[in-house]
């Protein structure tokens, strides 16, 4: 184990381990912010052109 798992508890540091197990995971994960951030931009937008 690094120097970063020192100061974080182990279930933080299994859940990064995952990610270096498995690199698929962080695509997906990335894919599904990309995802709910284009979901809530454009929800805010729709938002503001009906106060107009």
């Amino acid at each position: 184990m690094g120097p970063y798992y020192r100061g974080s508890s182990q279930g933080v540091g299994a859940f990064f381990d995952l990610f270096y197990q498995h690199p698929i995971l962080m695509l997906i994960l990335t894919a599904g912010i990309v995802v709910m951030g284009i979901f809530i931009y454009r929800k805010r937008n729709r938002d503001k052109m009906t106060r107009l």
